[in-house]
């Protein structure tokens, strides 16, 4: 029967205050894995994300010639996680947005494996964390400013515009579990068709 695979997400620089566990089917591929973290950490999900794993570069798209210091570099959406053997506190580190970067560190936690396949229906899902997320555009320097911000006055007083929509106060404190949960199979659904389907 297939496993259950556990990450633990965090945003550089604020792994203690932005993070994630994640658990996920290891039949999923390191795309899926990617737009799971980006959809759990509120990205729009509009720029090319890498992630790192030993001597691989995973990639969204294939372009050798801009990663030449990899010797391979692995299409993240045909790539299966159980193709990785992972073993127990591996770490990857995923990079999204080269202009304005916000850098993920992922440490594999371990598996377990699941009674039936309509039990693997219930993944991805994030079964702990803290912090509302990520700020497109924004690199994790600009918004690790922004968290000791808040933290020394208590209170935020920082804006964002999700989308097109009108501006709404970001307060990384303010993470919803549940309703990250019951909104992440839609959100990895649109961000997967972004990224996959061709116009």
């Amino acid at each position: 029967m297939d496993e259950i695979l556990t990450f633990r997400i965090g945003i550089e620089g604020l792994e203690n205050k932005i993070w994630r566990s994640i658990e996920i089917p290891c039949r999923r591929t390191v795309a899926d894995l990617a737009y799971t973290i980006l959809a759990s950490f509120n990205s729009l999900a509009y720029h090319l994300y890498t992630i790192e794993y030993k001597d691989y570069l995973f990639d969204c798209w294939i372009c050798p010639k801009e990663y030449p210091d990899f010797d391979e570099l692995s299409n993240a959406v045909v790539t299966k996680l159980s193709d990785l053997r992972l073993e127990e506190n591996d770490t990857m580190k995923m990079e999204y947005d080269t202009g304005s970067t916000t850098t993920f560190n992922i440490i594999y936690l371990g598996s377990r494996k699941i009674k039936s396949y309509k039990e693997e229906e219930l993944y991805p899902m994030v079964v702990n964390g803290e912090g509302l997320g990520m700020l497109d555009d924004m690199s994790e320097f600009d918004l690790k400013d922004i968290v000791d911000d808040i933290d020394k006055l208590g209170y935020s007083n920082h804006y964002f515009t999700p989308g097109y929509e009108t501006n709404r106060k970001y307060d990384y404190r303010k993470y919803n579990i549940k309703k990250d949960n019951r909104e992440l199979k839609g959100k990895i659904l649109a961000i997967k068709n972004g990224y996959e389907v061709e116009e």
